[in-house]
C-alpha cells in the first residue's frame, strides 16, 4: 500500500503547476494589453481646430481700423501663426481652422511654411460688400472663411470639401478624408464638420442659444446627409465604418444649446474634452484642464472651441434611415418616428465609441497668450487623440456594432459606471 502522505508532494506539484500557467495567462494578457494600448497611442488620429482671428476682423489701435489695412501689421502675425502650427501641429492630420483670409498674399504665407506638410482646401462665407472685405472688392463674398489642412504624409488623405450655409453670411465646412493604406486594402473614410456658430451679440441669452443651436442643426443634419451618402456608395467606399466629426469655434461652452444638441439622441456625438477629463477621474493618467480657449472683443475669457465624435456604421445608417420619415404639411416638412428612440450609451461619456477599440485617447489645449501686441490669435487651438484600430471582421455581425450594449444603456449619470447599470 501507498502511504497516505506520499501524495502531498503530488498535489503540491500540481497546484504549482496550475499557479504557474494562471500566472502565465495573466502576465500575456497584460503583455498583449499593453501592446495593443501602445498600438493605438502610435496609430492613433490626431485632430486639430484652431481660429486664427482673420486680420479682417482684427482691430488694431482703435475700432476704425483693421489688421489687414497694412502689410505691416498682419504679416508678423501672420508668419507667427504658420510657424506655430508647422511646428506644434506638425503631427496632427487633420487641422480645422476657422477665420481663414482669402488674400493671396496671407496664403502665400502659409504655403511657403507648411505648403510641402499639408494639404490644403477652404471655403469663403457669402455676403455683400462692405465691412470685413478686401478694399475693391466687387463680389458678394466675405474675406474670411473656413480652411482645412491635411498632412500629406499623414494618416488621411483628402477626398473633397464643400460649404453649408448656416446663416446670413455664415457657413461650415463638410470635408470628406479617407484613410490611407499602404497594404492595398480600402481605407475607411472620416467626415468632418468644421463649425464656426455665430456669436451671441443679442441681449436675450435665450435668442442667441436657440440661433446657435439652429446653426448646430443644419451642421448636424448637413453631416448625416454626407453619412447617408457614403451608406449608399458602397461601391467606392466598400468599408463597413466611417467616423464623424464636428468641431470648431461653437461661441458658446459645452453646457449651451448647441453643445447639448450635437450630445444628444438621435446624434450622440461624444465631446472629447467632457470624456477625457470623465477618463482621468477615474484613472492614474493626469490632470485633464481645457479651461478658457477664448478671449472675446468684450474681454471675457469663455471655453467655447470643442471637438465632437462618433463612429457611424453602415448598418446603423440604414437603420436611422428606417426610422425616421418624412411627411409634408401644407409644405412643411415634419419629421415622424417610427419606433421609440434607444437610449445615449452609457459608455460614451468615457469615449468608448465602440466595443473593438476605438476611443478617446487624450484632449489637450494649446498655451497661447490671448492678448498684448504679440497675440497669435484670440483664440486656443484643441487638439483630440483618437484611437481607431482597424480589426479583421469578426463573423458575428453584431460584434461590429454597439449592439453589445443594448442592455446597460441608461441616460449619462457623473455617478454610473462607464459600462452601465445591468437590469
Amino acid at each position: 500500500s501507498i502511504p497516505s502522505g506520499s501524495a502531498t508532494p503530488h498535489r503540491q506539484t500540481k497546484w504549482f503547476l496550475q499557479f504557474t500557467t494562471t500566472l502565465i495567462i495573466i502576465t500575456t494578457i497584460l503583455l498583449l494589453t499593453m501592446i495593443s494600448a501602445d498600438n493605438a497611442t502610435t496609430n492613433a488620429l490626431t485632430i486639430t481646430t484652431f481660429n486664427i482671428l482673420a486680420p479682417v476682423h482684427r482691430s488694431m489701435n482703435d475700432l476704425n481700423h483693421r489688421e489687414s489695412e497694412r502689410e505691416d501689421w498682419w504679416r508678423p502675425r501672420a508668419e507667427g501663426v504658420a510657424d506655430y502650427i508647422s511646428q506644434k501641429f506638425s503631427n496632427s492630420d487633420v487641422i480645422l481652422l476657422q477665420e481663414w483670409w482669402f488674400d493671396e498674399r496671407f496664403n502665400t504665407v502659409f504655403d511657403s511654411v507648411m505648403g510641402d506638410e499639408f494639404e490644403r482646401v477652404a471655403e469663403r462665407r457669402p455676403g455683400p460688400a462692405g465691412d470685413g472685405n478686401e478694399a475693391g472688392m466687387t463680389t458678394t463674398m466675405r474675406a474670411d472663411g473656413m480652411c482645412c489642412l491635411v498632412r500629406k504624409k499623414g494618416k488621411l488623405e483628402l477626398v473633397k470639401s464643400e460649404k453649408v450655409l448656416t446663416g446670413p453670411q455664415r457657413i461650415a465646412q463638410i470635408i470628406q478624408c479617407r484613410e490611407r493604406r499602404s497594404d492595398g486594402e480600402d481605407g475607411r473614410s472620416v467626415l468632418i464638420a468644421n463649425s464656426h456658430l455665430s456669436f451671441p451679440g443679442n441681449l436675450d441669452p435665450i435668442i442667441n442659444n436657440q440661433r446657435q443651436a439652429k446653426e448646430a442643426g443644419i451642421i448636424l443634419d448637413a453631416i448625416s446627409k454626407a453619412s447617408a451618402e457614403w451608406g449608399r456608395d458602397t461601391k467606392s467606399f466598400p468599408e463597413n465604418e466611417c467616423l464623424e466629426v464636428v468641431c470648431g469655434d461653437f461661441n458658446s461652452d459645452s453646457c449651451g444649446l448647441a453643445a447639448a444638441l450635437v450630445e444628444s439622441p438621435p446624434h450622440n456625438f461624444v465631446n472629447c474634452a467632457s470624456a477625457a477629463a470623465l477618463g482621468a477621474q477615474c484613472d492614474v493618467g493626469g490632470k485633464v484642464n481645457i479651461g478658457v480657449t477664448h478671449r472675446n472683443h468684450l474681454g471675457e475669457r469663455v471655453s467655447v472651441d470643442h471637438i465632437f465624435l462618433r463612429l457611424a456604421q453602415r448598418n446603423e445608417v440604414e437603420k436611422k434611415k428606417s426610422r425616421f420619415q418624412i411627411n409634408r404639411r401644407n409644405g412643411v416638412a415634419a419629421r415622424q418616428q417610427r419606433q421609440p428612440m434607444r437610449d445615449r450609451c452609457a459608455a460614451l461619456a468615457f469615449g468608448f465609441l465602440d466595443a473593438k477599440g476605438t476611443r478617446i485617447l487624450s484632449v489637450r489645449r494649446g498655451n497661447i497668450h490671448l492678448e498684448g501686441s504679440t497675440v497669435l490669435s484670440d483664440h486656443r487651438p484643441v487638439t483630440a487623440k483618437i484611437a481607431w484600430p482597424r480589426r479583421p471582421r469578426p463573423k458575428r455581425k453584431e460584434e461590429l456594432t454597439s449592439a453589445i450594449y443594448m442592455n446597460v444603456t441608461r441616460p449619462l449619470d457623473p455617478l454610473e459606471p462607464a459600462w452601465g447599470i445591468v437590469d
